[in-house]
């Protein structure tokens, strides 16, 4: 007799990246149901819960290639708001999407013009 693992994870970007291709089953969703029919052949019960997906401060400097350093201190200067763990910090998904592109707004105000000037010239 098999038993169905106890958790199966689904990760959110490969939920968003089938919404562009609404042409086939997506792959998680194929994961889901071999997972809920596994268990159902097996009597057991499948609940489904979703948790706020959270990002140490090491993933966060690895998704934007700056140092673990430098997001601490973002942390620090409430640039960047994180919850602790224990004496971890750890940072919600959409803060870190809010952060992430707010400070990619700052870096397109910073080279604007120069960006303009290069490619079309002074005016």
């Amino acid at each position: 007799m098999t038993m169905t693992p106890a958790t199966l994870t689904i990760d959110p970007e490969d939920v968003r990246a089938s919404a562009r291709d609404a042409s086939a089953r997506p792959a998680w969703l194929e994961k889901v149901a071999e997972y809920v029919q596994r268990a159902a052949s097996e009597g057991e019960t499948v609940t489904l819960t979703a948790k706020q997906r959270m990002l140490t401060p090491e993933q966060v400097a690895a998704l934007t290639g700056v140092s673990r350093s430098t997001i601490s201190r973002k942390i620090k200067a409430g640039e960047i708001h994180a919850v602790k763990v224990g004496n971890r910090n750890r940072i919600p998904f959409d803060e870190y999407m809010r952060w992430w592109d707010q400070a990619m707004g700052d870096v397109v105000e910073l080279v604007r013009d120069d960006l303009r000037e290069d490619l079309f010239g002074t005016r």
